[in-house]
């Protein structure tokens, strides 16, 4: 008998218990969209084009994200599927859809969050330090980079931009990555770029959320939103860029928050914001999130 258990890897055990608490956190509203991949699918009336939302991470539960999306999908009139399992990300799994949308970071702990949950105990010394790792891998992105290349669309929200400092191919083909945060906190964004299908008909908004401090490496032109603190509350992040690093230094109160760029024959859109639901419908917001869709299913 225990050479049995032995046989049964720690990482399957993993993967089969995410997949289980997965169904717990996303509920039953339709059918699997592949064999142990914990992801629903919602049944709008729209045809055509699919998508899939990669969500979900320690600090950003899968719920909030997909009421804060459905709303979205729904009023467009598309269906969408959900996955927590970062795990499964490949070519098979992407090759039936033509939108990748993804609200989740590049972090993992694999022993646990011990540091949340020893607090006020006799001996929190005896526990192990948290340790957290980096999910993706090359060929995850990859995957993600001949997905797009080929002619589909992929849309990054939030602290997704920080995947992009744990694999060169996934930031090549997102076009940036994410520095760092302070508190959440209000301030404006500001559409820079008013001509875009992504913006169109947008008007500068306050919201109440994370304002990321972002890098985008390519031509500037694409990009599409600036976040600015009006208080005048600065910002020095506390992560260097891994592609250039260097000395930490203040960022001011504005940063790139937004953009959108063709790559190979599909499309790429980013947007910052995100971290509550309260900030997810925000009435301008949900204009650019429905835009985005749009754009990137080349329905406009």
């Amino acid at each position: 008998m225990m050479s049995q258990v032995n046989k049964v890897s720690r990482r399957n055990l993993l993967k089969n218990a995410a997949a289980i608490a997965s169904v717990g956190a996303l509920g039953d509203s339709g059918s699997w969209a592949a064999p142990q991949v914990a992801a629903t699918r919602q049944r709008w009336p729209g045809k055509g084009s699919r998508t899939l939302a990669l969500v979900g991470d320690r600090y950003h539960n899968s719920d909030y994200i997909r009421v804060s999306l459905d709303l979205v999908f729904k009023d467009l009139n598309r269906p969408i599927d959900y996955t927590t399992n970062y795990y499964d990300l490949s070519p098979s799994l992407l090759e039936p859809y033509q939108l990748f949308v993804s609200l989740r970071d590049n972090m993992i702990w694999p022993g646990g969050y011990s540091a949340d949950n020893v607090r006020g105990l006799e001996n929190p010394g005896e526990f192990p330090r948290e340790n957290e790792e980096y999910w993706i891998t090359e060929e995850q992105g990859k995957a993600v980079q001949d997905f797009v290349a080929a002619g589909n669309g992929f849309y990054s929200l939030h602290n997704n931009a920080f995947v992009s400092r744990s694999s060169k191919n996934y930031r090549e083909v997102q076009g940036g990555c994410a520095l760092s945060h302070p508190p959440i906190r209000p301030f404006m964004v500001r559409i820079v770029n008013k001509e875009h299908p992504v913006t169109q008909g947008v008007e500068d908004f306050m919201v109440t959320d994370e304002q990321h401090y972002l890098i985008y490496d390519k031509d500037m032109k694409n990009v599409l939103l600036h976040s600015e603190n009006v208080d005048g509350l600065t910002f020095t992040p506390d992560l260097e860029d891994p592609a250039n690093p260097g000395p930490l230094k203040n960022l001011g109160t504005t940063t790139v928050s937004g953009w959108a760029h063709e790559y190979g024959k599909g499309r790429v859109v980013f947007t910052a914001i995100g971290h509550t639901v309260h900030a997810m419908w925000q009435p301008e917001y949900l204009k650019i999130q429905k835009n985005a869709v749009r754009w990137l299913l080349k329905m406009i």
